[in-house]
């Protein structure tokens, strides 16, 4: 017989779960004594597991899940893979045989641990699938359980008693994100236990309410302190004294509609504080579309708390599809699981993985219950996602405690009709601001100038204007007019007054070093002009005496009037619309919303009358997203194609991770390494990662290496990618790992990565 042939007919004298290696990644042999054994790993993850899921009353199922995930691997084939005698294949997969137990006919509540364990490495299944993998020729599920479980139950003792799920799972969409969140717990306990064994992982950083609370207080009377001058300070202390009152409601729906320089951003942070303290909430998420914000909002963060409590995360690392089954559990390891108190992230990064069906994505959502999420600039959410997002929403807040904040100076509507099914009844959704429209007339600083029928500007005439004054702004649709422009003002400017130019198409330290320099010249009274992209527009702190904004969706134009006359030291700021004479815009939502906000510009009179509504009025917006709503799309529809609602409902989970993209090519991440003028950007740390010695079992790359290079990378969009690699332009970092390093000559000091005819999207990730 031969030597595999008897390894497989041979059971081994102990099971494990994993191998180990060596420093140098070389694999230790089973007399190491460094592997892991099985019945550990499978009490282990049942554990942490059950305590994830304590936050929603699921613990006795998520404890069974986990430890059922791994019962293949008491299988002689998955030994015999583990001690090298034979090469992984289809034989070899463990995670179908606890799936198989859950799914017998006599354990029907077992539906979501079937799922979950299914799945818990190449990702949720459609549920429709699962009949079909159980049957797989050569694997003989059924006539193997039996033997499986009397080995499990040998080691860990009789399964428990089989628990019922919780008595909210009464329909299929309720059914749908249960099973969602009790995969969480399972992959994000599996891959801790295997990262961290044979320690324990560090139990997770507890929300202090009353230290952070003092913290931001603290905040806030500095910058009264710092700006005792400025005639909106008693309006910020206003509302954030508002906010703090309001924080004490039952848990729930809550806006906070605050014009631009309102004090969102702390307000909203003290009442997520307040209200966590009094409902016991754990954790603030803080959601955010544009990643100029994030880095700016996660910064400030971290100045008034500290670094361990504020988690930023905007990037991630996936396994490639064709990466096999193994591999792809090594590569999530060091996937997101949102451990911190305060997690600052993106729309895409929230929503997506509330749609999602792989591991990496999924593992972070059971940190989603009972805490208080704030959607900041809410009116950014994409419109295609709206009806499925807010019915999961809604789900959270009933059944998992989850409050929800929609902070944003241009509130939408949200409100109940044929397009968003689960939008708000007129009672649902409580304002935390005193009197919004009031604010909005006493925190008016601008005046918009609206363009005049038929007129049109090009790049060498706007370039002219915008060169005539000292310090200027301006917001233009595509990122390929950003550069244009920029490229024309800077012929019509001296080279020591050279413009600044903000994309996507730089890493976040590149773009956090401009905004000091903006932020710089702007307080020094120095020549300071701008062309930017939207990632400008919304939520970032700067303060020009004129702005420029191209014909884009009303929203955009209102948020961009923020970044004027900020903090009202003049008597007005001019904020000027105008047509390029390239009107080209991005198909879809983008371009039906720039229509409909000139047919409400148009609605409200004369230029003058539509003006100075749009300066002082805060109700023509629920209008304008009302009207919306109704010519476009809230749901993913193609002709011939259910919706994602539909798909939720058939538990189609990997039909709803197709269709449930923010952006429909999200792109590859790429390290900046440094630009082709010699700076470095993330060099220092690239050299650091791949010449570091390593500890007998310590990984050559964890999540806080990715938390660290999330800073220096960009999202390379497909296209461009396989151009540079074809190139040899962009490298991986480390052997095995989805992350590539671009080379320098690939990126400008002053335009970032030049991604041609980008589209406005590309600031999200």
């Amino acid at each position: 017989m031969s030597g595999v042939m008897q390894a497989l007919a041979t059971t081994p004298r102990r099971f494990y779960a994993h191998t180990a290696e060596d420093a140098a990644g070389n694999r230790l042999p089973e007399s190491s004594g460094q592997w892991q054994p099985l019945a550990d790993h499978l009490r282990n993850v049942a554990e942490l597991a059950a305590q994830f899921a304590a936050s929603f009353g699921a613990s006795e199922v998520a404890r069974l899940a986990g430890l059922l995930h791994d019962l293949g691997k008491y299988r002689a084939e998955f030994q015999a893979y583990l001690r090298g005698q034979r090469s992984s294949s289809a034989e070899t997969q463990h995670a179908i045989f606890g799936a198989a137990w859950a799914a017998d006919e006599a354990h029907p509540q077992l539906f979501a641990a079937k799922l979950a364990i299914a799945g818990h490495h190449a990702g949720l299944h459609d549920h429709g699938d699962l009949e079909g993998m159980f049957a797989r020729p050569g694997l003989n599920i059924p006539q193997c359980i039996p033997a499986l479980i009397t080995k499990l139950e040998t080691e860990l003792g009789p399964l428990p008693v089989l628990p019922s799920p919780p008595p909210w799972v009464r329909d299929e969409h309720t059914a749908e994100l249960y099973v969602r969140l009790i995969f969480s717990c399972v992959v994000d306990a599996d891959r801790l236990d295997t990262a961290h064994w044979p320690a324990s992982p560090a139990a997770d950083i507890p929300l202090d309410h009353p230290a952070m609370l003092a913290a931001v207080l603290a905040e806030r009377a500095r910058k009264s302190t710092a700006n005792p001058d400025s005639p909106l300070a008693a309006l910020r202390n206003r509302i954030f004294d508002a906010a703090l009152e309001r924080a004490a409601l039952p848990p729930g729906f809550f806006s906070l509609t605050v014009p631009t320089g309102g004090g969102k951003t702390l307000a909203s942070m003290a009442f997520a504080l307040a209200h966590a303290r009094a409902h016991g909430l754990r954790r603030v998420i803080v959601v955010i579309p544009y990643l100029s914000i994030i880095e700016q909002n996660a910064a400030e963060y971290r100045r008034i708390f500290s670094d361990d409590v504020v988690l930023e995360n905007h990037s991630g690392v996936r396994p490639a599809d064709d990466t096999s089954e193994e591999e792809r559990s090594r590569l999530d390891l060091i996937s997101e699981n949102w451990d911190a108190p305060v997690i600052v992230t993106t729309s895409v990064q929230f929503l997506e993985s509330l749609f999602a069906s792989s591991p990496s994505r999924c593992r972070k959502l059971h940190r989603i219950p009972r805490s208080v999420v704030i959607f900041d600039e809410v009116q950014t959410l994409p419109t295609h996602l709206l009806a499925p997002t807010f019915s999961v929403l809604r789900e959270l807040a009933a059944n998992y405690g989850t409050s929800f904040v929609f902070s944003s100076a241009t509130q939408p509507a949200f409100r109940r009709c044929s397009s968003l099914p689960d939008g708000f009844l007129s009672d649902e959704l409580c304002e935390i601001a005193p009197a919004p429209d009031e604010l909005f007339q006493k925190l008016r600083r601008v005046t918009y100038q609206l363009p005049t029928t038929g007129v049109a500007l090009d790049w060498p005439a706007l370039a002219a204007r915008l060169a005539a004054a000292p310090q200027t702004l301006c917001v233009v649709n595509l990122t390929r007019h950003a550069k244009e422009l920029w490229e024309e003002l800077r012929r019509n400017l001296p080279s020591n007054e050279a413009p600044i130019h903000l994309s996507s198409a730089m890493c976040a330290e590149h773009r956090l070093a401009l905004l000091d320099e903006i932020r710089s010249r702007l307080r020094d009274e120095r020549p300071c002009r701008v062309v930017s992209t939207q990632l400008i527009e919304a939520g970032v702190d700067v303060d020009f005496p004129e702005v420029w904004r191209a014909l884009g969706p009303l929203d955009s134009i209102v948020q961009v009037a923020g970044r004027c006359n900020r903090e009202g030291r003049r008597a007005a700021g001019t904020v000027h619309i105008f047509r390029p004479d390239d009107h080209k815009l991005p198909r879809g939502v983008y371009s039906a919303a720039a229509d409909q906000a000139a047919l409400t510009l148009a609605a409200l009179g004369d230029a003058a009358t539509a003006a100075e509504q749009l300066a002082t009025g805060s109700r023509i917006f629920a209008g304008y997203f009302q009207s919306l709503y109704d010519v476009v799309n809230t749901d993913h529809a193609r002709p011939g194609e259910p919706t994602i609602q539909e798909d939720r409902k058939l538990l189609r989970y990997r039909e709803v991770s197709r269709k449930a993209r923010v952006i429909e090519d999200s792109g590859t991440p790429g390290i900046v390494a440094g630009d082709n003028r010699g700076s470095p950007w993330a060099a220092p740390l690239i050299e650091e990662i791949r010449t570091r010695q390593l500890a007998p079992r310590q990984p050559r790359f964890t999540r806080d290496d990715l938390r660290r290079l999330q800073r220096v990378m960009i999202n390379v969009r497909s296209r461009k990618f396989q151009l540079l690699e074809a190139r040899g332009l962009i490298r991986p970092l480390l052997p095995n790992l989805e992350l590539h390093v671009l080379d320098v000559a690939c990126y400008h000091p002053a335009l970032g990565l030049l991604l041609e005819n980008t589209q406005p999207d590309d600031f999200l990730a």
